[in-house]
C-alpha cells in the first residue's frame, strides 16, 4: 500500500466492492482457512451447481419462493398486451424488494459511451482513542472503465474526517474542535489531503485491477438468473480449487458487483438482482436515507459467517439503481457493538460517458497524510 489511508480503506471497504482483488491462490488460502475455523452457514439444498464470488453465503435454488414472490408482485393492467409499471418498492420481503428493483432497473435505457464512469464516497467510522466520540473518515474513489479493452483508470481522494453524528460533534467541540486525530498510528485530518493517488492501466501501481472477472466477459454473460448463476459458477470453479461453499460465496459476491457498480447492461443487472433475491436470509429494511440524505429502499444480505459484517444495499425507488451500501457489525467485540455501522459507500455518479480520464499515467506517491496548517470552519455532521 502507498500509505496508511489506503491500508485503512482496504480493510474497511466491503470485500464485494474492492476493485483490487487478491490473486486466486491468496483467495483460496484465505477462504479455506475461514471455512475451517468458522461455523458453516446454514444453506438450503440445491439441485444444480450455482455460482458466487468473494465472500458471502450463496443463494440456494429457491425457484418456488421466487415464483411466489413474482406472483405477489404482480399488478393489474388495464391493457394486458402492453408492459405494465414496475412493481412497488414500498413493501414486501427482501426477496420481493430485489425482484421489484430488477423490474425497475431492466426498464432503464442501456446507454452507451467509451467509458463507464463511477464516483463513490466512502466512509469508515473510527472511535478516537481516549475520547468519547467517533469520526467519519471520508474518501472519494473515481473509476473510468473501458470494458471492451478490459482497462480501468482510478483516482482516490482524501475528503477529510468529521464527527460521525451530532452527538459526536458536540463531544468534538467539548474536546476543543481538534483538526487532526491519531487513529492507532494513522493521522487523519479535518481538511483532508485531496488527491492521494491516481492510477492508469499499465502503470507501475495498477492498484485497481478488476480481479477475477475480466471485463470483456460482461457481454457474454446470460441475462437469465439461473443461467447466470451456472455461468458464474463455471468461471469461479475454473479459477479456484475449493469446496462448493467457498465457490458459492464467490459467486454471490460477483453478482453483487454485477448488480451494483460494474458496467452491466440493464438486463444483466436485473438478472444479478434476481440471483441475489434467492439468497437465504435476505430481508427488507424498508425506507432509509443514504448518507447524502436521499431516500431509498434497502435490503440486507446476510453475512457468510458470523464475524463478517452484514451488507446492506440501498436502491433508488424510481429506477432500482444503487444509491449506496452499508457494512454493519454482526457481533460485538473489538470496540464495536452488534448492529453498529462500520463503513458505508454512497454512489454520487454512475453513467456512460465519452469524456476520457484526466490522466493516462500513474501519480507519484504523495507520502503520509499530515495535519493542516490552519483550522477549517466547523461543518455540521450529517
Amino acid at each position: 500500500m502507498k500509505n496508511d489511508i489506503l491500508h485503512r480503506l482496504t480493510a474497511a471497504r466491503p470485500a464485494h466492492l474492492d476493485p483490487d482483488r487478491p490473486t486466486p491462490s491468496s483467495v483460496r488460502e484465505e477462504e479455506l482457512a475461514t471455512l475451517m475455523t468458522l461455523p458453516r452457514a446454514t444453506r438450503t439444498a440445491r439441485t444444480t451447481p450455482e455460482p458466487r464470488r468473494v465472500g458471502r453465503t450463496l443463494l440456494s435454488g429457491l425457484a418456488l419462493a421466487t415464483a411466489a414472490a413474482v406472483a405477489a408482485l404482480a399488478i393489474t393492467e388495464t391493457a394486458p398486451q402492453k408492459p405494465g409499471p414496475a412493481p412497488s418498492l414500498t413493501s414486501g420481503s427482501g426477496s420481493q424488494v430485489l425482484l421489484a428493483a430488477a423490474s425497475h432497473v431492466e426498464q432503464q435505457p442501456a446507454g452507451s459511451g467509451t467509458y463507464w464512469y463511477v464516483e463513490e464516497h466512502f466512509g469508515s467510522l473510527h472511535k478516537v482513542p481516549g475520547k468519547n466520540y467517533t469520526v467519519d473518515v471520508r474518501t472519494e474513489q473515481r473509476y473510468w472503465t473501458a470494458a471492451a479493452k478490459n482497462k480501468r483508470w482510478s483516482q482516490l481522494l482524501d475528503l477529510g474526517a468529521r464527527p460521525a453524528t451530532k452527538a459526536d460533534e458536540t463531544a468534538w467541540k467539548e474536546d476543543g474542535s481538534p483538526t487532526s486525530w491519531n487513529l492507532t498510528g494513522e493521522t487523519v485530518t479535518y481538511a483532508g489531503k485531496g488527491e492521494i493517488q491516481h492510477d492508469a492501466p499499465g502503470g507501475s501501481a495498477d492498484t485497481v485491477k478488476m480481479g477475477d472477472l475480466p471485463l470483456r466477459l460482461l457481454a457474454t454473460l446470460p441475462t437469465d438468473e439461473k443461467a447466470l448463476r451456472k455461468r458464474l459458477f463455471a468461471l469461479v470453479d475454473k479459477d479456484y480449487n475449493g469446496p462448493e461453499e467457498i465457490l458459492d460465496r464467490i459467486v454471490v459476491d460477483t453478482a453483487v458487483q454485477l448488480a451494483t457498480t460494474l458496467p452491466s447492461t440493464p438486463a444483466l443487472r436485473a438478472a444479478a438482482y434476481r440471483l441475489l433475491a434467492a439468497e437465504p436470509g435476505v430481508r427488507s429494511l424498508g425506507d432509509v436515507k443514504d448518507h447524502t440524505g436521499r431516500t431509498g429502499y434497502a435490503v440486507a444480505l446476510p453475512s457468510s459467517y458470523v464475524p463478517a459484517p452484514e451488507l446492506r444495499l440501498i436502491f433508488d425507488k424510481s429506477t432500482g439503481m444503487l444509491l449506496g451500501t452499508e457494512s454493519v457489525a454482526t457481533r460485538s467485540g473489538d470496540g464495536v457493538s452488534k448492529g453498529e455501522l462500520q463503513s458505508y459507500t454512497t454512489v454520487t455518479s454512475m453513467k456512460w460517458t465519452q469524456e476520457a480520464p484526466p490522466f493516462d499515467t500513474d501519480s507519484e506517491d504523495p507520502g503520509p497524510i499530515s495535519a493542516p496548517d490552519e483550522a477549517p470552519d466547523p461543518e455540521p455532521a450529517r
